[in-house]
């Protein structure tokens, strides 16, 4: 008897000491959550993987290809003045970048190919051009960059960059005369705007468009000198950004 009753008092002591102890934590939970309550941003920002940061920094491989449109160009000589056209083509660069949020620097190699289609002579008489006149920008940037939005996931973006460019233009010829092509090693410079959208933590895509231009130079096409302006033309790109 003596026994059970024992039994009874330490079992009913076992659960009121279990009740304080599960009390006593309770509360002091609750102080130190009034004292440091937890941000919801901070609670966010942890549950979220970084794709939901903008993904991407430090060092990254960048590539694009595309399309270029030349704008005409206006050449000065002394019997007068002419202005000559190219036909659209291909446009591409790849390179090394690195990203420190929210701006990011570039070093590429870029290409534009495009071909000359023909030109209004000094008295404005169109002559279309019937071989030849393979063009070829090949070009060395250093660019830097602005993600307007580089914590989101989808971003706008703007950038600016120079460096040298090597334009190679092939012998050409018009139905009655045919014409030097030349080489010429230029000032380069480029500008774009684009959308980047971050596929996860290490990658994105993106579309830019793009304004690329040279130096004025001088040629002479085997029959009078010329001062001609930028070699210059409109682009549009998609490529993939790569973090390592």
């Amino acid at each position: 008897m003596l026994s059970s009753k024992y039994s009874h008092y330490l079992k009913m002591f076992s659960q009121k000491h279990v009740l304080k102890s599960l009390c006593l934590s309770l509360a002091t939970y609750c102080m130190v959550s009034v004292a440091n309550p937890a941000k919801a941003e901070d609670i966010q920002i942890q549950e979220s993987a970084p794709i939901s940061q903008g993904g991407l920094s430090g060092f990254y491989i960048t590539t694009g290809v595309g399309a270029n449109w030349p704008i005409d160009r206006v050449g000065k000589g002394e019997r007068g003045i002419f202005t000559e056209f190219s036909n659209p083509g291909f446009s591409g660069e790849v390179g090394l970048g690195y990203e420190f949020k929210p701006l990011r620097l570039e070093l590429t190699y870029a290409l534009d190919a495009s071909n000359l289609e023909g030109y209004n002579n000094v008295s404005g008489k169109y002559f279309k051009y019937v071989q030849g006149g393979q063009t070829r920008k090949n070009s060395a940037f250093a660019s830097v960059y602005w993600d307007l939005l580089a914590s989101k996931r989808l971003s706008p973006y703007v950038g600016v960059g120079m460096g040298l460019t090597f334009l190679n233009v092939g012998a050409f010829s018009d139905p009655g005369l045919s014409y030097q092509g030349y080489s010429k090693s230029l000032f380069g410079y480029q500008a774009k705007a684009g959308l980047s959208y971050a596929i996860n933590h290490r990658s994105k895509v993106f579309a830019e468009a793009v304004y690329r231009g040279t130096s004025s130079y001088n040629t002479n096409d085997g029959f009078d000198k010329w001062n001609n302006p930028s070699f210059s033309s409109w682009g549009a790109q998609t490529g993939l950004r790569i973090g390592f």
